[in-house]
């Protein structure tokens, strides 16, 4: 895998990989509340829906802020 080099491209990479790195808490904590039987399957997949869905969002913003794509 080539990484990103440079000032800005790291900044992008690093910041990527933190909102990597809570999106995997995030569904970890999920799927603990479902074997729990605190959360139905489908309230699961509802919570992972959200979370995938803000975590795409958080990165289209951070490659406008590292990298000044908006595409």
């Amino acid at each position: 895998m080539n990484l990103p080099t440079g000032g800005n491209h790291s900044a992008y990479y690093t910041a990527v990989t933190e909102a990597d790195d809570t999106l995997e808490d995030a569904l970890g904590h999920i799927r603990a509340r479902q074997d729990d039987g605190e959360i139905t399957p489908a309230e699961a997949c509802t919570e992972r829906v959200d979370l995938l869905e803000r975590h795409l969002a958080e990165c289209r913003q951070l490659r406008i802020r590292h990298l000044g794509a908006s595409s």
